[in-house]
């Protein structure tokens, strides 16, 4: 099953979420002659799902480092390693992250500004195409527990992710 997702943002770039079982539940309680206590089918399995990623993301690990965004740069480097992972996840989880990442890049005028986050995320493997294959791997993003534009100083990276190949070449060029 699909759902849509509807993302209105404001200047200040909050972000209002709202899937299709969701709103249909919503919508239901103004049709006439529906019971507004009793919840379409849909929208009761669709918050079923959502207890139970919400119970998915409890149990992945939680994970300190660093993200970084920026083109073709989608990135987590857990502190105290030289390891660099791309981060997939679903947009409205990579939202806040993002959103952070741009503001401070912006007010640096220079991207791949360093974001230091908790997430719980779990390693999807390797990538096998794509800017991702030039990382230690894939984590899928589960939920963003902590964000802060400064990076603690107990938060270090051994070796800073370099940026993907076809980025350093056409600097270079």
């Amino acid at each position: 099953m699909s759902h849509t997702i509807l993302m209105f943002r404001s200047p200040a770039r909050s972000s209002l979420l709202l899937t299709t079982p969701v709103l249909a539940l919503l919508l239901s309680a103004c049709q006439p002659g529906t019971d507004a206590a009793a919840p379409p089918a849909s929208a009761a399995s669709a918050l079923a799902a959502t207890a139970a990623s919400t119970a998915a993301a409890a149990d992945a690990p939680l994970m300190q480092g660093v993200f970084f965004w920026g083109p073709q740069v989608e990135t987590f480097s857990p502190c105290n390693t030289n390891q660099t992972f791309w981060l997939d996840g679903e947009p409205e989880q990579l939202a806040p992250l993002e959103d952070m990442a741009i503001d401070k890049a912006d007010k640096a005028n220079e991207a791949y500004q360093p974001i230091y986050a908790e997430i719980r995320a779990v390693s999807a493997g390797q990538a096998t195409d794509g800017y991702a294959v030039e990382y230690d791997g894939v984590l899928s993003l589960q939920q963003v527990v902590t964000l802060s534009p400064e990076v603690p100083s107990s938060c270090k990276l051994i070796e800073p992710p370099p940026p993907p190949s076809g980025l350093a070449a056409s600097a270079e060029d």
